[in-house]
């Protein structure tokens, strides 16, 4: 016996364009699901992929894209954690500056949050938001749901309605979920729904009027910190709640003599960041819980030292946090235990960012320069292999969605990226897509630039071309 999944599959909403009929010649082929690692070309028509490998002759009427030769072409990037600010704020973005930034950062989907003015708790605001992706968004677009109503966490939001609209996960980030009936309730609905539940993870008794990571830069700056017991601690007790779900149904199954129930309910951790949450993960994943995890770009690359320069966009949430933290979620990123990685982008209004550190809003954008923060930083000194990164920002984020992944296959939709990987370049505010320009990246070094993203079958990003 197999129970019905409401709502079916999550809608993934894209503006269309005309297929292209392209030629990538003399490109490394990477992708690392179908252990693919060769030099080749590749031909897209109709919306897929229709060869790839050694190809002596360009196909009659093809694009020939020889500016990308030489370069890496990797399945296209997925971010299952993106604020798209639409609906209500899109002073600070909105869905065509997104995709445009999401597209020059090689990313073919996001995935945007449900805190938005007002809250996406409704099935008929969900549908309206993805039929907005559907004529504007240069990427595909799949959205979150609100927990609760409102996200104030006070009781359950429309579940039903959002699952049936296609929201691919529910979330109340940017808040902690702090009832524990809530969260069980969730969790037991879910169950049936095949969505999983996002949590930010926050103890807000900890982290209220703080700053940044405590330690000892937060003491000889003279502000707030917050520890990493503000993350930990949620986490741990948001894990027992879901080892009770888990112990209800291994009882309820094995009353029903062996038939087959729904699957497990999934819990997926937003941006981790500290040691000890590290930890918490891979104990639970040794236990076999149905448990994902994603960390951002500036949490693997940055630390609280950072924050000396007091330099706004560097105030995020959670905070850039110690070295030892740092190593702890890099390591933990390349060994599997962290399974994702997601930008997290928060675009703010330059009129928000430019007050006092103390006060500023917490965030940063990160669409545009993900990859090349990550590949300067860890991949090219050592710290984490070309695989891994590129599972971490394609096909994992999708796995832990439930979803379909990109990847590079003869008829598979072309869904892709082409990369030069030898170029270093410095993060200016010319390279920054968004509307807003609060980048923590501003100024960095970085290396590996994005040539081409292609989406369902059609250039949505072509560096030099308008």
């Amino acid at each position: 016996m197999h129970l019905p999944v409401p709502g079916g599959a999550p809608r993934i909403a894209c503006r269309d364009l005309p297929f292209e009929h392209l030629l990538l010649p003399g490109v490394h082929l990477f992708d690392p699901t179908r252990g693919l690692d060769e030099r080749g070309s590749l031909v897209v028509r109709d919306g897929v992929i229709v060869a790839l490998g050694a190809i002596s002759e360009p196909p009659p009427g093809a694009t020939v894209l020889s500016e990308v030769a030489g370069c890496h072409v990797f399945p296209g990037f997925v971010d299952m954690h993106t604020h798209l600010r639409t609906p209500g704020q899109e002073y600070k973005e909105d869905l065509e500056s997104a995709g445009r930034a999401a597209a020059a950062g090689g990313f073919v989907m996001v995935t945007g949050m449900a805190n938005t003015d007002p809250v996406v708790d409704s099935g008929p605001l969900a549908t309206w938001v993805l039929d907005q992706a559907e004529s504007r968004a240069a990427v595909a677009v799949a959205h979150v749901g609100a927990v609760s109503k409102g996200s104030r966490g006070g009781s359950l939001a429309e579940l039903r309605e959002l699952v049936d609209a296609g929201v691919v996960a529910l979330s109340d980030d940017g808040r902690p979920l702090e009832d524990m009936d809530l969260l069980l309730a969730a969790l037991r609905y879910l169950r049936i729904t095949r969505r999983p539940l996002l949590l930010h993870l926050e103890d807000l008794t900890l982290s209220t009027d703080a700053a940044m990571h405590e330690g000892a830069w937060s003491a000889r700056l003279g502000l707030r910190g917050v520890s990493g017991a503000a993350e930990a601690g949620p986490m741990a007790r948001d894990l027992e709640v879901l080892r009770v779900v888990m112990a209800e149904e291994s009882a309820r199954d094995a009353g029903r003599a062996g038939a087959g129930g729904a699957p497990a309910p999934r819990l997926h951790f937003q941006h981790l960041s500290t040691e000890a949450a590290v930890r918490l993960l891979r104990a639970a994943k040794a236990d076999g819980l149905p448990v994902t995890a994603e960390v951002t770009p500036h949490n693997l690359v940055f630390t609280d030292e950072r924050v000396a320069s007091f330099e706004q966009s560097c105030k995020v949430n959670p905070p850039l946090r110690s070295e030892r933290d740092r190593a702890a979620v890099a390591a933990a990123l390349a060994e599997g235990i962290i399974d994702c990685v997601a930008t997290d982008h928060a675009p703010h209004a330059s009129h928000e960012k430019e007050v006092p550190f103390e006060d500023a809003p917490s965030g940063t954008i990160g669409l545009e320069t993900a990859f090349a923060a990550i590949y300067g930083g860890l991949v090219a000194s050592g710290g984490l292999t070309l695989e891994r990164l590129i599972d971490a920002l394609s096909a994992a984020p999708c796995r832990c969605l439930g979803i379909d992944p990109p990847r590079l296959e003869v008829g598979a939709p072309a869904d892709l990226c082409a990369v030069d990987l030898t170029e270093e370049w410095t993060v200016g505010v010319a390279d920054l897509h968004s509307k807003s320009r609060n980048s923590a990246f501003l100024g960095e070094r970085v290396q590996g630039r994005v040539r081409l993203t292609v989406v369902r079958g059609a250039r949505r990003f072509e560096r030099g071309r308008p």
